[in-house]
């Protein structure tokens, strides 16, 4: 008996709720098997060798039928059996970090300052937005991932967490760079800061000024970038085994998702989205993050062709349950024909990339001009003021600390955490 539940364990994405037993009838010994069903969110049960369309069916009358899109979709979307509005046992409004729901309402109060639900206490704050279950007071599955202790996360949760990995070739190898590499833990809100802080240190952003001479930090890149960021998040399978990942190759980055795309990629050009949380989606869409039309990435995607960069690719595993977007670095499009003439370019940006990163690192804390360049084992004060430096003052992702005396000989950089 003990083999048959292990066997059933090991075969399904979600062990089946099985009791079996042996008994006797008439003198004969007989094997009874139950099999309860399962939780609204764990459905659908499948192979998870096969995945959900082939490996998964549904109880028709005396009949097995084959799951469809369809039938699937179902299961995720229905309102009660989504997979963030199941209620978390034992878990209590004081699981709830009060920094993390300050930032909400900041970022709320930013969007729309007459919002009512800015003048909610916490508890009713949650409440409207359906994070608490209303008889039991626990914490909603969305409300713990939005707004909970990291500890109390990682209790229910061991494998949410997000990988930020520079890989220094490209392919997936041995080339893991640990010191520009991190592992982040924590609740949404904190974790979406945290990674574009991250991500932002390879790629800067020029500024430039807008018709009203408004300064503007943001590209088509940065716009891809965010809206990949924030679509691993929401639409995120939290219950899968794996973290997600934002891979940082030498020419291309992979935003590696724990739970295939509902909506299929072909249709992303068109709007509608295809919501797996839909309680995260609705916080999301509030403080900006996320468009109720979900048209995000189609937009994102306009920009790109605008600019004439590179667009997006996509896996959509639906065998193994995970959705990969491939989004080529920007400098990569100046190598349409690959020709030795061009390669040094990309090689020099890729240098840079990782210096710049490297630098923001080291500068934590306070550190003099000689110590970075020292740092970085870097002579030339010219372009290292250049290319490196000065780059990151003006991206606001380095300051002095005496601005007012820029050539003062004390002076000292330091890096500016959670830009956004």
């Amino acid at each position: 008996m003990d083999d048959f539940t292990s066997t059933v364990s090991q075969k399904f994405n979600f062990c089946p709720m099985v009791h079996a037993e042996i008994d006797e009838d008439k003198g004969k010994k007989v094997i009874i098997i139950e099999v309860k069903e399962a939780p609204k969110h764990q459905k659908p049960i499948y192979d998870k060798n096969a995945g959900p369309l082939k490996g998964g069916y549904k109880r028709v009358g005396a009949t097995d039928v084959r799951l469809n899109d369809q039938d699937v979709h179902r299961f995720y979307i229905e309102r009660l059996g989504a997979p963030d509005a199941q209620f978390m046992e034992e878990t209590t409004l004081d699981d709830i970090d009060p920094n993390t729901i300050a930032v909400f309402r900041a970022l709320r109060r930013q969007l729309k300052p007459d919002a009512p639900e800015l003048n909610f206490s916490d508890a009713e704050l949650l409440r409207s937005y359906n994070l608490i279950n209303l008889k039991s007071g626990n914490l909603m599955v969305a409300g713990l991932l939005l707004f909970g202790k990291e500890k109390i996360i990682k209790r229910y949760f061991p494998s949410m967490r997000l990988d930020i990995i520079r890989i220094k070739s490209k392919e997936w190898g041995k080339d893991k760079d640990p010191f520009l590499s991190r592992d982040l833990n924590g609740n949404l809100l904190n974790l979406r800061a945290m990674a574009l802080d991250l991500l932002d240190r390879f790629f800067l952003i020029p500024f430039c000024y807008g018709e009203t001479n408004e300064r503007i930090e943001e590209n088509a890149h940065r716009r891809i970038l965010r809206e990949a960021l924030t679509n691993l998040l929401m639409h995120q399978n939290y219950y899968h085994k794996s973290p997600a990942q934002v891979r940082i190759y030498n020419d291309r980055l992979e935003f590696y998702n724990p739970g295939y795309s509902l909506k299929n990629p072909s249709l992303f050009g068109s709007p509608g989205s295809e919501l797996r949380n839909p309680l995260i989606a609705s916080v999301f869409y509030d403080i900006g993050w996320a468009e109720t039309k979900g048209t995000g990435l189609k937009t994102a995607i306009e920009y790109l062709r605008k600019e004439k960069l590179p667009l997006p690719e996509y896996i959509n595993d639906t065998k193994n349950d995970t959705f990969t977007l491939i989004l080529p670095h920007p400098f990569t499009q100046i190598t349409p024909q690959v020709t030795p003439q061009v390669t040094p370019q990309v090689s020099e940006q890729v240098e840079i990339m990782d210096r710049t990163a490297i630098t923001l690192e080291f500068c934590r804390s306070p550190k003099s001009l000689k110590e970075i360049m020292e740092f970085l084992g870097l002579k030339d004060r010219k372009h290292f003021m250049q290319r490196i430096l000065n780059p990151l003052l003006e991206s606001g992702l380095l300051r002095r600390t005496i601005p007012d005396k820029p050539r003062s000989r004390f002076q000292k950089y330091v890096s500016v955490v959670d830009k956004e």
